[in-house]
């Protein structure tokens, strides 16, 4: 069967989230966390952050670094540092990945199109907003990751919403323990846009490997043949 639904994850996928707002949020985070008794510096933070963000979550890192290098009075600012992280001051207007808005053009007509993204959710909808974008995707749904919630709940509402099978939603994202595992599981079909920061090593496992694997947005199309 064909495809007939499209899942986008937001961040690094249709935005370039790790070049615009990543740098400052997590420096607004640690530093959150530095002046609550964290005994690490800015570039110590940074440091370590590229290292654990290949298999944990920023929320996981925070907590982590705060644990290992920091008070009971640094635990208790981690409120406020994945506020600062997951809810940073947005521009008006932010910029789509090259391609990105061509694809969407191209691939409205032709199927149901959905973001799924996760973070918080006045923050993840103000981006869409800043994108210009929110007109293009049947619904937004906006996963709750602080709170450990899974794309797969929100891959399966689309199944439910289109009345299609799990092979007919094609699932496109940049995390591999997101929604490339989360769509794996399900049984849609994995394309990995490999952008962003280092997310570690493609699974060879079939039933963890991505069905395609991309780079840029002028590669989905012909790569996932659509």
């Amino acid at each position: 069967m064909p495809i007939r639904a499209i899942a986008f994850d937001l961040d690094d996928t249709l935005m370039d989230t790790t070049g615009i707002l990543v740098p400052n949020a997590a420096k607004n985070a640690f530093q959150i966390l530095i002046d609550a008794g964290l005994t690490l510096t800015l570039d110590e933070c940074e440091k370590k952050r590229t290292q654990l963000i290949r298999s944990i979550s920023h929320k996981d890192v925070f907590s982590k670094l705060a644990n290992e290098y920091g008070t009971e009075k640094t635990i208790e600012a981690l409120n406020l540092a994945n506020k600062a992280f997951y809810e940073p001051t947005l521009p008006a207007h932010l910029p789509l990945l090259a391609g990105a808005l061509e694809n969407i053009h191209a691939l409205k007509n032709k199927y149901s199109l959905y973001i799924v993204t996760a973070g918080f959710q006045a923050a993840q909808n103000e981006k869409v907003r800043a994108l210009g974008i929110f007109e293009h995707f049947k619904k937004v749904f906006v996963v709750n990751s602080l709170e450990k919630e899974r794309k797969i709940t929100s891959f399966q509402t689309i199944l439910d919403l289109e009345g299609i099978k799990p092979h007919e939603l094609l699932c496109i994202g940049n995390s591999l323990s997101s929604e490339i595992h989360d769509a794996k599981k399900l049984g849609a079909i994995a394309c990995y846009f490999e952008f962003g920061e280092d997310r570690g090593a493609v699974s060879t496992n079939p039933s963890e490997k991505p069905d395609f694997h991309v780079r840029e947005h002028n590669a989905i199309i012909p790569t996932c043949k659509l």
